[in-house]
């Protein structure tokens, strides 16, 4: 799968540099994809997770979701794509303290890389974020933390079954911690109108990068 013919169809936001790297997880390439990514990284890591990371995952989710590659098929891009992306981290200068936050999912959604993307942006714009895997509960975390300490939670919601979850594990953070700002986003919110209503959100962002930008003002 290394020629542009073998490549699946672009979906929409992917451009030439996501390509490569989505032939590279899709074969389960390491070598490549890390040697992409980090490349790539003089740019900064929201250009790297906006513009290649996640058009790609995007990709292989279609690819699965139109049942054109198997669900050990999607596995192995996902876990590749993850291993590249830790391969940046001793690479990144991460700064040192700021404001609480922490990002996960609902249970039980699995689908936890969008989220610990947002997580590291946020970190890098001087957060001092903490992110949950869908296996863990955010609203433990926040007890684990200090409920008058975190100032953000965002939540990631990937299959729209996931929603009412979504929505009640809103509701708990709102009770433990009612001076946080809450962000949602992912998948599920694309074509749901006023989904921060919906949810009892304070906002909506379609991408980690606006997530830290409406996060910015939060601070």
């Amino acid at each position: 799968m290394g020629s542009d013919e073998t490549l699946p169809e672009r979906v929409e936001g992917e451009g030439a540099e996501a390509r490569p790297f989505t032939a590279a997880i899709l074969t389960g390439n390491y070598v490549a994809a890390r040697s992409l990514l980090q490349a790539a990284l003089p740019d900064g890591l929201d250009h790297v997770y906006e513009r290649i990371v996640a058009p790609a995952v995007e990709q292989v989710g279609r690819r699965w979701y139109e049942n054109r590659i198997t669900v050990a098929d999607e596995h192995l891009a996902t876990a590749v794509a993850q291993a590249a992306v830790a391969s940046l981290y001793p690479l990144v200068r991460w700064p040192a303290g700021g404001p609480r936050a922490v990002v996960g999912c609902a249970e039980p959604e699995r689908h936890t890389f969008g989220a610990r993307m947002v997580a590291d942006l946020l970190a890098l714009d001087g957060w001092q974020a903490t992110f949950t895997s869908g296996e863990s509960s955010l609203a433990r975390e926040l007890d684990d933390a200090g409920r008058g300490e975190v100032r953000l939670v965002a939540v990631s919601i990937t299959l729209e079954t996931h929603l009412p979850a979504a929505r009640a594990l809103i509701q708990r953070v709102r009770e433990a911690a009612p001076g946080a700002k809450i962000l949602v986003g992912g998948r599920a919110l694309a074509a749901l109108p006023d989904a921060a209503t919906l949810l009892g959100a304070d906002a909506v962002a379609g991408s980690a990068s606006l997530a830290v930008r409406v996060a910015r003002a939060w601070r």
